[in-house]
């Protein structure tokens, strides 16, 4: 212990070898089902073990887990020769208080991180729900979740269609006008406002859109040729008045003019919609100087909702 206080290191006299490829063991079993083989993987991996095992010493540690109180399936012809993990004796108690916190912290930084990032702390927060027996905590836990809404089988298949920019046809369920079917070359997931979105070419209604993923009830076809249709970009200048000196522009805007008393502001997007609402956003302290088409859409966009307005 003094050589480990000294040298910050770890070595085989430090620790119990038996003890450690146990936990190794379990560790991987807590992934998933292994095999005698994968499991000798991650053993052969490990920084400290470094080496393989036979099929009778790796049934030793598996018997000793079981002696602890974990429930391990035995491996057979049934189960494509894999232990299972089913249970184990293991649990984490966490406080209200750290609950909230970690809930805070997930919200937090969604907006921040790609869907790799993302997709993992999912995942770090269903193994952790899953190591809590106290019920409510769990559901707590679970509740947090982005994914809690959306089936698990099509966000695996548009992680896919996305990365590939597969063309694909699925059914989506829109909150205005009910079920219908939308043709989409994807292109990405992304995450804003606490939801997960698809992003790419709605051959559709023609233009570069996006639909939130809890919505998709299935993927009805995937298009082996892509249609060659692209959605180019519109460029929409407008002032901004009122500004601070430190105004930091979006990643899809270019500040083009300066002055004490203006901004003048060349916005890049291909969702109309999404353009307006950054428009809409600034209220009073923004004016549209082109193109005519963007400017007459968000004139009757207005008119639109001072017709509803007057209803109320």
């Amino acid at each position: 212990m003094q050589e480990f206080l000294t040298n910050n290191t770890v070595n085989c006299n430090l620790m119990s070898l038996t003890g450690y490829r146990t936990l190794v063991i379990l560790n991987a079993l807590m992934e998933s089902p292994k095999t005698n083989n994968e499991i000798n993987e991650c053993l052969l991996n490990d920084q400290y073990i470094k080496e393989n095992f036979s099929s009778d010493t790796l049934r030793i540690y598996i018997n000793s887990l079981r002696a602890i109180g974990c429930e391990i399936t035995k491996a057979n012809k049934s189960n494509s020769k894999k232990y299972e993990l089913t249970s184990h004796p293991f649990a984490y108690e966490i406080p209200k208080s750290q609950l909230k916190a970690l809930s805070k912290l997930q919200k937090s930084i969604h907006d921040k991180i790609d869907i790799k990032e993302f997709l993992t702390i999912e995942n770090f927060f269903n193994k952790l729900s899953d190591l809590i027996k106290d019920e409510n905590s769990k559901e707590f836990l679970k509740n947090t979740s982005m994914l809690k809404r959306i089936d698990k089988e099509i966000l695996d298949e548009l992680l896919i269609h996305s990365k590939n920019k597969n063309q694909i046809k699925f059914l989506y369920n829109s909150p205005d006008s009910g079920k219908k079917e939308i043709e989409i070359v994807a292109d990405k997931l992304s995450i804003s406002s606490e939801k997960l979105y698809l992003w790419g070419n709605n051959l559709t209604h023609q233009q570069y859109s996006y639909f939130a993923v809890d919505r998709i009830l299935e993927i009805i076809s995937i298009k082996l040729q892509k249609d060659n249709e692209q959605f180019l970009p519109t460029k929409i200048i407008y002032e901004l008045q009122n500004h601070n000196d430190d105004y930091v522009a979006n990643k899809d805007e270019k500040i083009i003019e300066k002055t004490d008393n203006k901004l003048v502001i060349e916005l890049t997007s291909k969702n109309e919609f999404n353009a307006m609402q950054r428009i809409l956003h600034m209220a009073n302290d923004c004016k549209v100087i082109s193109p005519d088409a963007f400017k007459t859409n968000l004139l009757n966009k207005l008119k639109t909702m001072k017709e509803s307005y007057a209803t109320i």
